[in-house]
């Protein structure tokens, strides 16, 4: 009966690794084309203007890396207007668009919003804002 427990208990504990340990968004990375990035106006439209275009693979990796690894933040979405609007199209023509807030400081979070969702926020490790940082510099 014993040995019955430990393996319920090791078959729960792998099951709720595995349902909320890889990542807490369900943000598409598959396909992506291309990836625009312009400096913001705020939440109501997309800056269309100084539009960056970023279509190399490593480049796409940064942001797809951004979009893996962001993950939920509590709370209400950031008031302050975003810094960047970024759209993502990919091979099957879909655009996904998000918003950015990007911190360089490691003790303050850089942030994530769906365009379509802003009452979700997702926070940005470390590690990826310090690539979308140098990328985006990289860019201008």
């Amino acid at each position: 009966m014993r040995r019955e427990r430990m393996g319920t208990l090791v078959a729960l504990t792998v099951l709720t690794i595995a349902l909320t340990g890889c990542g807490s968004n369900d943000f598409r990375t598959d396909g992506i084309e291309e990836v625009r990035v312009s400096e913001s106006d705020g939440f109501s439209s997309f800056q269309e203007r100084d539009v960056i275009t970023f279509d190399e693979s490593e480049a796409i990796r940064v942001f797809e890396d951004m979009l893996r690894e962001a993950d939920e933040l509590p709370g209400v979405a950031n008031s302050v207007g975003p810094e960047y609007d970024i759209e993502i199209r990919f091979e099957d023509g879909e655009t996904d668009r998000y918003y950015l807030w990007l911190n360089d400081d490691p003790k303050s979070v850089s942030s994530l919003y769906d365009a379509d969702d802003t009452n979700i926020g997702y926070r940005l490790p470390a590690d990826v804002t310090e690539e979308l940082i140098n990328l985006l510099e990289s860019g201008d």
